[in-house]
Formats: structure tokens, C-alpha cells, sequence
């Protein structure tokens, strides 16, 4: 579950009651943010007025923000009325303010962050769970932001990215009305609405493979410095975790001079700085460690420098290329070469097909290799059909009309345990083909008496002389096997998961390895980028 957007507010410091008057736009969202500071600041003692203030931003919806002129559409009237003393306090979404604060103004709190994730709301005849971002290929997807238009086409090229302005029920209602196919939406703002999405699809973007706006989902609250009433409100409104945590986000906005239209984005994760990037070379994506006494200039010139200098080498992948798109396009853009080529390769065997796989609720294909195997069963399969993962159901589209009805995602573990828990609550059958090296993590799928598993394809190895190279991406056990008959491993190891990392330390337990957290490009670029930083 997420975190509370707050915690209980303290007592007033004195027993003179203060009084502010909070400027706000009018838009719903806008609102929702001055009423919950409103109702921070009186549950504190205090007494508040909202003063609502119409922002260019506001006024000007026929133009992309890209085309207007200036900066702070949506702040500059608002904290031009706190100069004068027009309001005491403005309550701004924190990611639409500039890095430096305007002379005599400051933020005064954070209070605790709200959701950080994007979403990708959809119409249900555009979700298509084969994809990277479970939308349709080609679908036209609303969007004004740089940021989201540069993940969204490095992470599924293909989409057509239109623009889109207006408030939140606004850009809703335009998709409802069929002007989009799909639109993209921070889900702190559908949340606090309370917006009634049911009709629609609502895909959460994970944050660490579609990386947030910096202080994404966190609220500021603005004032004058000289107002003797800061650590009244700092004490009864900040969360100092919060704002740690952007004021490291924001530090790398702030280095690279760039405000809300740069295609950046930030985000930390526990004690590891995200960060995104659209260059001229291509996406960057980069993650730092951040040291429990690490400053925030010195992450911040960390985090510059990864996302600036190129790396050097060329990466060894057991894939052809091609396959992997994302993770081409990320390595590229970095500087480094690619030598795609696999070192196995799967044949599918002439052996009878066992009695009972048509009488079976579900079809598990755990690989490529397992659904191109199953190509002459597919047609008369008459059950529902379950993937592994993206890549899994990716190659099952190419070889067949047929839909998977379940596609999992993370770590094969997590996700043989999740269809497995599936399955138990349905009590069904399942027809499980598997390679003759195939660990057994498919036994865990459902009871003896209601699991058909057949050997359907064997694994043979190909062992290849391979040219020189900084980093090896090693995908599976056999094609570790198959590489380290190829050469005599020194260099560093990326491994798709903790199974290939244990193959790789029980032939020699001295190579260094990284593994991919999850089986996603991203994840497996970053671990590329540590393996090359040791």
C-alpha cells in the first residue's frame, strides 16, 4: 500500500492562533492541494482563507507548453502574489516549480509524498499486456510533457505521441471522448481526485523503468522568508524524509539548468538515485548509490557525470540483436558497442505429443523457445494460454493469433509462484512443455495429478570464438555453459537472474557477476553500468 500523504499535524506552538491566506489556482487539483495544506494548518490551530489566482498556465490552453514563452506557467502570478503580500502561503505541485527559489521566497515544508508513479490510462480495446507498456503498437497517446514523450518512445517504439493540455478531468474527458487512445497521467493527481476509472484501463508505470518528474507526487509550501511564522508551519506541515529525497532529485535538475520542459526525469529509490535522460546521442539512463554520508552535491556530481560521460568497451549479449531493443538503444547512447549472438540453440523434438494436453485448462510457456515449440499445438489448444514474461508473450504474437490470458512479470521465481497461486485458486489442469535442461521451476505450477509436463525441445549448445569485449550479458545457464566453452571468462558478468549467476560461481567463484534484478532491459542496462563502473 502506499505511504498516508501525511502524518498527524502538532500542536500550535503559541496560543495565539496565526492566520493565513493561501493563494491556489482554481483547477480541481490545485484545490485539493490548498484544502488538504487548509486542513493541515487548522487541525494545528490555525485559521486560513483561499485566494484563488488565475496563472498563464490557466489561460492559455491552445498552446503546448513548448511554444509558450517564459517559465513557472503555473507559479510566476501565484508567487508574484506573495511578494506583495497578497497571500501568506502558496501550496504548488512541487514538480512544476523552478530550482531556485525567486529572491525573498522559500519552501517552507514538504509534507509527506503521495504516490510517485506515472499511468497510462487507456480505452480496454488498446491494452495489450505482449507489449512493453501494455498499450497497443501505433496507439496515439496523449502527452505535452518531454519527459514522457522520450520514455515513451525509447521503452515501445511505434507509439504516436500526440499533444495534450488541459486540467486533469479535462485530458479524462478527452479520452473518453475518443480524441486519444491512450494518455499519460501522474497517478498522485487521479488519486487525490478520486476519479472514477473504471470504464478505462489504468496501467501504473513502474518507476524504475519509466523514471518520474523530479519530486514527482510531493507538494511544496512557499512563503516569504522574512515571515516570523516558517517554523511554525515547517514543524506542523515538513517531512524531512521527503524532502531529502527530492531536494536530491531536484539538486541534478538544478546542475543541468533545466526546468519542467527538459526530458528528465529523477527519482530515489531507498538509497539509489535514479535518473533519466533524453541526449542528443539517444536515451540515458543511469543509477547511483547514494552513501549514508554522502552530501547532495557530491550525488549530484555523481549522478551528472554518469549521465554525461560515455563509457568506453564493447558489450558481449547471448541474443541476436535486434531482440532487445531498449537495452541497444540505452548502451548506444552510452558510447558502447554491441556484439549480439546467441550461443544455443533450441530443437524441437520428433517424440509423440503426450495424451492429455488438449484435456488441460491452461497452456505454461516459460520461454521463447517453449511457444515457438508449441507452433503445431497452438491452433487446436482448446485452453487458456499463460507466458513467462513480456519476451515470452512477444514471441508467442509473432508465431500465433492466439492471446496469452496471463502474463507475468518480474523475476521467473516471482513469477512461477504468482501463476502457481493463480492456478491454486481455480484448481485447474496445466500442459507444461519444457527443454530437457528446463530447471523444474514449473513443478511448483499445480498438484501432480493436475500437470501434464512434456519435453518438447532439447537445448543444444553452440560454443563460438568470440571477439574481445569489456562486458558479457549471459541470459541462461546453458548459455553460460555454452560461453565459457567459448572463452576463458575474465571480464565482468551480467547475469539475467540468480540462476545463471549461480551456474557462473560454481565454475569459478573469482568472476565478477551483476545481476539483473528483473528480467526488464532497463534493469539489465543498469547492471551493465555497474559491471563497467566496478
Amino acid at each position: 500500500m502506499d505511504k498516508p500523504l501525511h502524518d498527524s499535524p502538532q500542536q500550535p506552538l503559541n496560543s495565539n492562533p496565526p492566520h493565513f491566506r493561501i493563494g491556489t489556482r482554481g483547477s480541481d487539483l490545485a484545490l485539493w492541494q490548498a484544502r488538504f495544506t487548509q486542513d493541515r494548518l487548522e487541525a494545528s490551530g490555525a485559521t486560513v482563507e483561499l485566494i484563488i489566482i488565475s496563472t498563464q498556465g490557466d489561460r492559455i490552453q491552445n498552446v503546448t507548453f513548448d511554444k509558450m514563452e517564459g517559465k513557472g506557467f503555473f507559479t510566476k502570478e501565484i508567487e508574484s502574489a506573495l511578494l506583495d503580500d497578497r497571500i501568506d502561503i502558496a501550496v504548488h505541485s512541487h514538480k512544476d516549480l523552478e530550482t531556485t527559489s525567486p529572491h525573498g521566497l522559500c519552501i517552507a515544508a514538504v509534507p509527506t509524498r503521495g504516490p510517485v508513479e506515472d499511468v497510462l490510462i487507456m480505452q480496454p480495446s488498446m491494452r495489450d499486456d505482449r507489449t512493453p507498456l501494455c498499450v497497443a503498437h501505433g496507439a496515439n497517446v496523449g502527452t505535452s510533457s518531454h519527459r514522457r514523450r522520450a520514455q515513451l518512445q525509447t521503452l515501445q517504439s511505434g507509439l504516436n505521441i500526440v499533444p495534450l493540455r488541459g486540467n486533469v478531468p479535462t485530458r479524462i474527458g478527452k479520452l473518453r471522448q475518443g480524441e486519444y487512445d491512450a494518455i499519460v497521467l501522474a497517478r498522485a493527481g487521479i488519486e487525490r481526485l478520486g476519479l472514477d476509472l473504471s470504464e478505462l484501463h489504468v496501467q501504473v508505470l513502474p518507476p524504475n523503468q519509466f523514471v518520474p518528474a523530479p519530486a514527482q507526487g510531493a507538494l511544496a509550501i512557499q512563503m516569504r522568508n522574512d515571515d516570523d511564522r516558517l517554523d511554525w508551519v515547517k514543524s506542523n506541515l515538513n517531512d524531512e524524509a521527503t524532502l531529502q529525497s527530492i531536494d536530491r532529485e531536484r539538486s541534478v535538475l538544478r546542475a543541468l539548468e533545466g526546468g519542467c520542459l527538459l526530458p528528465f526525469g529523477a527519482h530515489m529509490m531507498k538509497n539509489r538515485l535514479r535518473t533519466f535522460l533524453e541526449t542528443p546521442a539517444g536515451p540515458r539512463l543511469s543509477e547511483i548509490e547514494i552513501g549514508d554520508d554522502q552530501t547532495v552535491a557530491d550525488s549530484t556530481t555523481v549522478a551528472l557525470a554518469r549521465l554525461s560521460q560515455p563509457l568506453h568497451g564493447t558489450v558481449f549479449l547471448t541474443k541476436s540483436l535486434g531482440k532487445w531493443p531498449v537495452f541497444e538503444a540505452l548502451a548506444q547512447a552510452a558510447g558502447l558497442q554491441i556484439i549480439g549472438q546467441p550461443l544455443v540453440r533450441s530443437e524441437v523434438l520428433s517424440s509423440a505429443w503426450p495424451e492429455r494436453p488438449v484435456i488441460s485448462d491452461w497452456l505454461w510457456l516459460h520461454s521463447p523457445s517453449a511457444a515457438e515449440a508449441m507452433l503445431p499445438l497452438l491452433s487446436e489448444f482448446p485452453g487458456q494460454i499463460g507466458c513467462a514474461g513480456k519476451g515470452t508473450a512477444a514471441t508467442l504474437a509473432r508465431v500465433s493469433d492466439r492471446i496469452p490470458q496471463w502474463v507475468g512479470t518480474g523475476p521467473p521465481e516471482k513469477t512461477h509462484a504468482e501463476f502457481a497461486a493463480f492456478l491454486k485458486t481455480l484448481d485447474h489442469r496445466v500442459f507444461i512443455p519444457h527443454s530437457d535442461r528446463s530447471l523444474e521451476r514449473w513443478t511448483s505450477l499445480s498438484t501432480p495429478d493436475r500437470t501434464v509436463s512434456w519435453c518438447a525441445y532439447q537445448t543444444i549448445l553452440e560454443p563460438a570464438a568470440l571477439p574481445p569485449h569489456a562486458v558479457a550479458v549471459i541470459t541462461s545457464p546453458s548459455q553460460w555453459e555454452a560461453y565459457a566453452q567459448s572463452v576463458s571468462p575474465v571480464t565482468p558478468i551480467v547475469t539475467l537472474g540468480n540462476s545463471t549467476a549461480a551456474a557462473v560461481q560454481s565454475t569459478d567463484s573469482s568472476i565478477p557477476i551483476e545481476v539483473s534484478s528483473e528480467p526488464s532491459e532497463c534493469e539489465i542496462w543498469l547492471a551493465v553500468e555497474r559491471a563497467l563502473h566496478r
